[in-house]
């Protein structure tokens, strides 16, 4: 069992174990051998972030990039008015943080949906391993082309047509997460934030599909369970 060493950050469970990775294939790290990787693992941590944690600001300057091992996790961008807008929704193998990778501050502030497990890259490992191992451009590029893809469904399906029909297409989309049928309930201010409608919007669509039996809720307070069949109805009818 891996045992706790003591440090300043909390949330440091240990050095990431890339070559026993669960989720390997998945990450950025998925066309390094084991040789590669072990070269790795000494500056890499595990981190795990409780719910509402922060992650990163929008604005710093940062030293390092994140691969989600567990959990979802949000990125919000601040308003010229001062409110806040989720423009994305990142989950198990997406690589947040990716535009300091070319130096850039981190372009929003990156919010831990649910307890998230996450492994901390240093950007001086990218720039080491794209040395070394040119394919490695390859799998940003993938994971960059990833995160164009996200923006885009939340440019089109979740700020355009009724109030229903975007909730029932954000379900959808947090149900795909998990092949389960069950999705993360992001709470009614997150889900108001994410589809551009109004807090009270998000909450009187959630307790109609609630009482239509098209969302039940799993017991943990995190998860509800989905009628995907209806939902995709109702998220094509708009």
């Amino acid at each position: 069992m891996k045992r706790r060493a003591i440090c300043t950050d909390p949330s440091w469970v240990g050095r990431a174990d890339c070559v026993h990775c669960t989720i390997r294939n998945r990450v950025l790290f998925a066309d390094l051998t084991p040789d590669e990787l072990n070269q790795v693992l000494l500056v890499v941590d595990d981190l795990v972030f409780k719910r509402g944690s922060m992650i990163y600001r929008q604005g710093e300057a940062g030293n390092a990039l994140f691969t989600i091992r567990r959990g979802i996790i949000k990125l919000v961008r601040e308003t010229p008015d001062g409110h806040q807008r989720i423009v994305r929704l990142m989950s198990v193998g997406d690589v947040a943080g990716i535009e300091v990778a070319i130096g850039s501050p981190y372009k929003h502030s990156a919010i831990a949906i649910g307890e998230s497990q996450l492994c901390r890259i240093p950007v001086t490992v990218i720039e080491r391993l794209d040395i070394k191992h040119p394919h490695l451009a390859r799998q940003l590029m993938v994971r960059w082309q990833r995160s164009l893809d996200n923006a885009d469904r939340a440019l089109v399906e979740f700020s355009t047509g009724p109030a229903d029909a975007r909730v029932a297409r954000l379900l959808l989309f947090l149900s795909s997460l998990t092949h389960d049928g069950r999705c993360a309930d992001i709470g009614r201010q997150d889900m108001g934030a994410m589809l551009g409608i109004s807090t009270e919007t998000a909450s009187r669509v959630m307790a109609d599909f609630r009482r239509r039996g098209l969302v039940e809720e799993t017991g943990d307070g995190e998860r509800c369970h989905c009628n995907v069949d209806i939902l995709k109805q109702i998220a094509h009818s708009g």
